[in-house]
């Protein structure tokens, strides 16, 4: 079925009111479902278009394509005793009345589909939901408009007591392959020079299996600890010879600088060049304790 949606100004209010049409009605009856929508008489609702009146035309000679949508004004011409207002609460002017759909047909076809939408006076029904357990948010099921799709007939019929019971039988059945034993008895003797005498090995129960898994995995995992300790031990070695290592530099380091210092000071001394250095020397002399006569 081809619909499109018309989209209804309430002239001077200026209410807006979407509804969802066949492409094939006429103006009269789009008045007549619009009359029916107010509760106003058919004969009081003008229609225009374009600033053009609207009268006998059906909506295909005004140019609308199947699955599109135009804007009309309606206006009443006595409104002083039937003015034009919507009957609905002030909570639907926020939802459509018709929207417009996206659905795929194909791998790359895209059509799109107008969806007129019903509003139901009745209550909905709980059915069901569940709550989330962190944040304690609730979510509940909720219905559709849309009836579900019937499985086509195939003539056959499935939902019956003859196929939903079965029947008990007992009867014998032959094996595909005959398989037979001889033994001896009496006017058969059968020779046994290449019979094989077995002997049964120890019965193992289930605990002797468990404790013999349980030895072996206390026998793996002190492995495993030793292996890991010997690792543990050889990086605390290692850490401690590159401290020791690193403490042998540093030292090395001090005394070369105590070293060059000395000798700095040395130079200094035995060959004063700049006023610096002559007042380390005279520092040095008084410094130096004078020996007793």
């Amino acid at each position: 079925l081809c619909v499109f949606a018309v989209k209804v100004v309430l002239v001077p209010q200026g209410h807006v009111m979407t509804v969802a049409f066949a492409i094939g009605l006429s103006i009269q009856e789009l008045k007549c479902h619009l009359a029916s929508e107010l509760r106003v008489p058919t004969e009081v609702l003008q229609l225009t278009l374009d600033g053009e009146s609207l009268e006998q035309q059906s909506l295909m000679e005004l140019g609308i394509r199947p699955h599109s949508s135009t804007r009309m004004e309606m206006s009443s011409t006595d409104p002083s005793s039937h003015s034009l207002r919507p009957f609905h609460s002030a909570e639907h002017d926020c939802m459509p009345d018709v929207i417009t759909v996206q659905v795929q047909k194909g791998m790359n076809k895209w059509v799109f589909v107008v969806v007129e939408i019903e509003r139901s006076s009745q209550k909905k029904p709980f059915l069901g939901g569940y709550r989330h357990r962190l944040t304690g948010v609730e979510y509940h099921h909720a219905a559709v408009q849309t009836l579900p799709k019937k499985r086509p007939d195939k003539g056959v019929v499935i939902f019956s007591h003859h196929t939903q019971t079965t029947e008990m039988k007992c009867q014998t059945q032959q094996c595909v392959v005959s398989v037979s034993t001889q033994m001896t008895g009496i006017g058969c003797h059968v020779s046994c020079v290449n019979d094989t005498l077995v002997t049964p090995g120890k019965y193992i129960t289930a605990d002797e299996i468990h404790d013999r898994r349980l030895k072996a995995v206390i026998c793996l995992q002190s492995f495993i600890r030793r292996w890991l300790a010997q690792q543990a031990v050889d990086r605390l070695k290692r850490e401690r010879s590159r401290r020791l290592a690193w403490l042998k530099i540093q030292e090395q380091k001090q005394q070369e600088e105590k070293n060059d210092q000395l000798r700095d000071r040395h130079e200094r001394w035995m060959n004063p060049q700049r006023k610096e250095d002559f007042n380390l020397l005279y520092h040095a002399l008084e410094s130096k304790p004078k020996s007793s006569i």
